[in-house]
């Protein structure tokens, strides 16, 4: 949906995305005139839950870690009520169909990844035999290929996707000002 806008390493709140309820309750209870803890918490959510976020590389535990570390920059900061509502509503506005299938495909290949980080040839069963081969382990990776290009091209639709959402009639971008 692109409830934010990120320009010039900074999060834009855009006017109309501080009429949705969970947002403007976050934007209302910072009283403080520069907004400093809205915008930062709004940012959390950007960083944390956008599907175009730098951060959208990494799974979705060590992402929060990350984006707590570089923004809110308090480690036993969590979330509150308030916020993970605000959380909630982001998520359902921004999802389609395409990013749902996504984010499950990444959560197979993260889960793929680990099993390659848990392989052990050394390892054997109750009977002696090994739990692992070089040959499964050749004919999984040669699988994994195909795994990644899969990803990528179910990412390059989600993200044509959700570029079509901000595009207009003649290939005209729609201006800020606009929307």
């Amino acid at each position: 949906m692109g409830l934010f806008d990120y320009r010039n390493y900074q999060v834009i709140i855009p006017p109309d995305a501080l009429v949705i309820p969970s947002f403007k309750a976050i934007w209302d209870r910072d009283k403080t005139k520069e907004k400093h803890t809205a915008t930062q918490e709004l940012s959390y959510i950007y960083f944390a839950y956008d599907f175009k976020s730098p951060y959208n590389i990494y799974p979705l535990n060590e992402r929060l870690i990350k984006v707590i570390s570089d923004f809110i920059k308090k480690p036993d900061w969590t979330p509150d009520s308030l916020l993970r509502s605000a959380i909630d509503e982001y998520n359902e506005f921004q999802r389609t169909y395409s990013m749902r299938f996504l984010e499950s495909a990444r959560g197979l290949a993260d889960k793929l990844s680990s099993y390659f980080d848990e392989v052990d040839f050394h390892a054997v069963d109750e009977k002696g035999k090994p739990m692992y081969s070089a040959t499964d382990a050749v004919r999984n990776l040669k699988e994994v290929g195909n795994v990644i290009e899969s990803l990528d091209k179910v990412e390059e639709k989600v993200k044509k996707e959700v570029d079509s959402k901000t595009k207009v009639r003649g290939q005209k971008t729609i201006k800020d000002r606009e929307r």
